[in-house]
């Protein structure tokens, strides 16, 4: 059984800021990993370092649009190959912002629940950091 992380999140921000934020090197340098290195650009690669991480976490950028960024993984971190992420961006009309869909799909059924967990929580945080940037311009990165 393929297993997934699915979370959601309204940000009161523009959908643009969103999308330019999950793109680009500068806007996930602000709210995820100060070291990445992303280009809005189907085929590129986004390249993620983390403090003692022996190797960079790297994703192939398959889809940039209005409605979301998607991207897979080219593997490296156990279990994480061939998974892919979607950011799937739709309006949140009560305030004129914008609701994130993450989901982080494709986990293998061997995968340790704690270590999917884990997984799940470190996103969650992730999201949480992408609103602060998008809402009030200024973000710490939530991994170093």
């Amino acid at each position: 059984m393929i297993r997934d992380i699915l979370l959601g999140i309204e940000i009161h921000g523009d959908r643009a800021a969103v999308k330019e934020a999950i793109s680009t090197s500068k806007g996930l340098a602000s709210f995820w990993t100060s070291d990445s290195t992303a280009m809005p650009v189907v085929g590129s690669e986004a390249r993620f370092g983390f403090q003692g991480a022996p190797v960079p976490l790297r994703f192939q950028v398959d889809k940039i649009g209005d409605t979301g960024v998607d991207w897979t993984c080219l593997g490296e971190f156990p279990y994480w190959e061939g998974t892919t992420v979607s950011w799937s961006l739709g309006d949140e009309p009560e305030h004129g912002g914008t609701r994130v869909l993450f989901r982080h799909a494709g986990f293998p059924e061997d995968q340790p629940e704690w270590e999917l967990s884990t997984v799940a929580m470190t996103w969650a945080k992730i999201l949480e950091r992408l609103k602060v940037l998008v809402e009030t311009g200024s973000a710490e990165p939530a991994l170093g």
